[in-house]
């Protein structure tokens, strides 16, 4: 039964896709607002059925929520306005899903409101939205930086031109006097600047509510972003252009929000680093698609912008100064934040601990600034210009965790000064094999620091079984995937299509074995497609078969759309510390055709889940490969094998289990 209380704000939460975002938010949601006067209504946009099911479940696990499902995408907007004429409290709130609340976030939005009966709209604070947003400082997570707000902030209700439609309270009345989003605006972008104009036009205020913080993953919800906003931004233009410049450049001299920044403002030194990654990659990318103009003017743009490219320097201090109190604080401790494996790893359980109450961060030497558009990151990273900075400057922490043979050292530096308590290797793989026979006295470097630091966790048995063979304990914690990312989409084929890892720039993952297997299949089946990914070269090099190249896959949607579409999914990697793209091609439905060692045999199962062949042996992937697409019997037993062992390996469960793991580990 739903609430009968008299509701003070309906919540409306418009939903299409997005199963990653979707479940944070309404866990947030859930557990930070008041189920009896804040009902919250989610209109289901035509989401695949894995998302509408989730709904479903949810719908019947929580009394708050009434739920709407669209027969058809409408888009933001009119779901937003579908959910408005839903509810009849005073105050309405539109949340993107793509959006986490803090404590008490709702009902301090509504104290700002209701200071003024002229406030229609109210937006809080937040890491990601346009000319209203306030960057995390480093080291700082975003209900760390929502909780000194709520204590420090002057409480101005600054005015801003327009609010933005991430998380913006309504109120009723004025809505009814001017009206809802304007549908012209199709599915989405100035809607809400719009609707704000026609309010300011009214006489009513719109402003921010300086005492609240919430996150915005932002990017996280439209596809076709640029194109949809600049057709909307025209529109918009012809009905506010002057009127709005005018109270922007007001808004600007101004600068309303320069008294909360400034509650957040560090030293700053220069660090060319981040414009310097932009610009490779943007002439990387000019350069395959032969645009040398193109090329040309990015160059222009990174020497431009070098001058003014500084980060904030974080210090012990300005660390402690947000870290909540009595909690447990963990630190992390990678060389490089960059796309990978090992770093999503790193990333996802930092979040997760951080949704778990702990105060979680992630220290590294230098970033590739295409991380914060991969990956939700709950916090940000403190990143410093040499190791001596890091040792020097590396917040005080109750357990700090090495992830890299090279970041050992860091890690018992800062524990000899007493800023960590306990000292952690996380091991994603077997190290010293990274480095070839003939180097035998890096390997034993390389070994030479499980010996550094008493507590290791590892994330495969087998793993677990090398480290014993050198004399070291560890704790096993299996690894976790997002399974609201990787779960089978629908996707329409047309002919059988193998999908398959092709890294030719990095050891272990079987490069010329998995081209050779290829040329044999194409022979043999000539209408396979094949499709390769992982590599931002691999144009270049003689490959003699014909293949779709996807490159460097940065999107995770995309990378599960990839395995989804495809029959069949090759690793023909020598050896993996666990092997991560198997798996999560088998949450997407996927059959895998595997090699026999490593950290694959975690979950692997031969002619249960995967079929497994021996490594350097192309003739036994092509059998795996073909009796797969010979024989669907074979291929849906494989195929709900590796679903069923997909979901044993939650990155939820991961970060709980590790969660425990601290815990035990700080009583001693």
């Amino acid at each position: 039964m739903k609430p009968a209380q008299k509701n003070i704000c309906d919540i409306v939460l418009p939903i299409h896709n997005g199963l990653t975002y979707v479940k944070d938010c309404i866990e947030s949601l859930i557990q930070h607002t008041p189920a009896a006067q804040y009902p919250i209504y989610i209109i289901d946009d035509a989401s695949d059925s894995t998302t509408s099911d989730y709904l479903n479940k949810q719908e019947t696990l929580h009394s708050q929520i009434i739920l709407r499902r669209n027969p058809n995408n409408l888009g933001f907007l009119k779901s937003c306005n579908i959910g408005i004429y839903l509810g009849t409290a005073p105050y309405v709130v539109l949340v993107n899903s793509d959006v986490i609340a803090t404590p008490c976030w709702l009902e301090r939005l509504i104290e700002c409101m209701e200071s003024d009966p002229k406030i229609a709209t109210v937006n809080p604070l937040t890491n990601s939205a346009a000319q209203i947003d306030l960057s995390m400082p480093p080291g700082a997570n975003f209900f760390a930086v929502d909780e000194y707000l709520e204590q420090h902030s002057p409480k101005h209700w600054p005015d801003i031109v327009t609010g933005v439609g991430f998380c913006l309270l309504l109120r009723r009345a004025a809505l009814e006097e001017v009206g809802v989003f304007d549908e012209i605006y199709g599915r989405g972008y100035c809607e809400e600047s719009d609707l704000c104009m026609r309010l300011t036009a009214r006489g009513y205020r719109t402003v921010i509510a300086d005492h609240v913080y919430v996150y915005h993953k932002g990017g996280g919800t439209f596809s076709d972003s640029d194109e949809r906003y600049r057709r909307n931004r025209r529109l918009f233009d012809s009905r506010w252009a002057r009127e709005y410049k005018r109270q922007f450049r007001a808004f600007q001299k101004a600068d309303p929000l320069a008294e909360s920044r400034a509650l957040f403002s560090l030293p700053r030194r220069w660090d060319p680093m981040p414009v310097i990654w932009q610009t490779a990659r943007a002439l990387l990318d000019g350069w395959q698609e032969k645009a040398f103009l193109l090329m040309a003017l990015n160059v222009v743009r990174g020497l431009r912008r070098l001058p003014k490219a500084k980060r904030e320097l974080a210090t012990p201090a300005s660390v402690t100064i947000l870290t909540r109190p009595n909690r447990l604080r963990v630190t992390y401790l990678l060389h490089h934040l960059v796309i990978s494996g090992g770093v999503l790893s790193v990333i996802q359980l930092v979040n997760e601990l951080i949704l778990l109450g702990v105060e979680a961060r992630i220290v590294a030497l230098y970033e590739d600034p295409a991380v914060y558009a991969w990956s939700k990151l709950f916090t940000r990273p403190i990143i410093f210009c040499n190791e001596q900075e890091l040792v020097q400057n590396c917040p005080d922490s109750d357990i700090i965790v090495a992830t890299l043979w090279n970041t050992v050292p860091w890690a018992v530096e800062v524990a000899k000064q007493n800023r960590a308590k306990h000292t952690v290797y996380f091991i994603q793989d077997y190290e010293p094999w990274f480095f070839p026979d003939s180097d035998a006295k890096k390997r034993e470097q390389v070994k030479s620091t499980y010996g550094q630091i008493k507590h290791h966790v590892v994330m495969s048995d087998w793993l677990n079984d090398l480290l014993m063979q050198d004399g070291f304990s560890a704790t096993k914690i299996a690894l976790g995937m997002d399974l609201g990312r990787f779960y089978p989409r629908s996707v329409p084929r047309s002919q059988p299509i193998v999908l398959a890892m092709a890294r030719p720039g990095t050891p272990r993952r079987g490069y010329p074995s998995t081209i050779a297997a290829l040329c044999q299949l194409k022979k043999l089946m000539p209408e396979v497609e094949i499709v390769l990914f992982g590599d931002r070269f691999l144009s270049y090099r003689t490959i003699p078969f014909s293949y779709r190249d996807e490159g460097i896959v940065f999107d995770q949607n995309r990378l599960a759309t990839l395995y989804s579409e495809a029959d069949v999914f090759l690793d023909g990697s020598d050896f993996q510390g666990f092997g991560r793209c198997a798996l999560e091609a088998m949450a997407c439905g996927t059959a895998c055709v595997l090699t026999e060692v490593g950290g694959v045999m975690e979950y692997a199962r031969n002619g249960e889940n995967a079929l497994l062949v021996p490594p350097r042996k192309p003739s036994a992937f092509v059998a795996g490969i073909k009796a797969i697409l010979d024989d669907e019997a074979l291929k849906n037993r494989l195929v709900e094998g590796g679903l069923a062992t997909a979901e044993q390996y939650c990155h939820k469960r991961e970060a709980d289990e590790t969660l425990a793991y601290f815990l035990r580990l700080s009583q001693q």
